[in-house]
């Protein structure tokens, strides 16, 4: 399933197809909460509050079960404050696509 998810994610990527690169990101999300149990409260937090304020698609993300999330916001999106909502740890990197 998620090894499914990262060739269409690839292929969405090479069609600069943004809307479905968010929709995997959202399936892959639930499904690692829900199928794999390794997201955990805050993450999903996170996540809910980046979709509500306009991502495109978040997920967890990192080693093992995961411990931090990746967001895809179209960089013409007008309140960008919600790209620095975090709580305090090593910080936030923006990389412009």
């Amino acid at each position: 399933m998620e090894a499914d998810r990262v060739r269409l994610f690839h292929e969405a990527c090479k069609n600069g197809d943004v809307k479905e690169m968010g929709k995997l990101m959202n399936d892959s999300h639930t499904s690692c909460k829900e199928l794999f149990e390794c997201s955990c409260d805050k993450l999903d937090e996170v996540v809910e509050n980046c979709l509500r304020n306009g991502a495109l698609g978040a997920r967890l993300t990192g080693a093992g079960w995961g411990g931090c999330a990746v967001a895809l916001f179209d960089t013409k999106q007008p309140d960008m404050e919600v790209l620095f909502w975090s709580r305090p740890a090593g910080g936030i990197q923006l990389i412009k696509c």
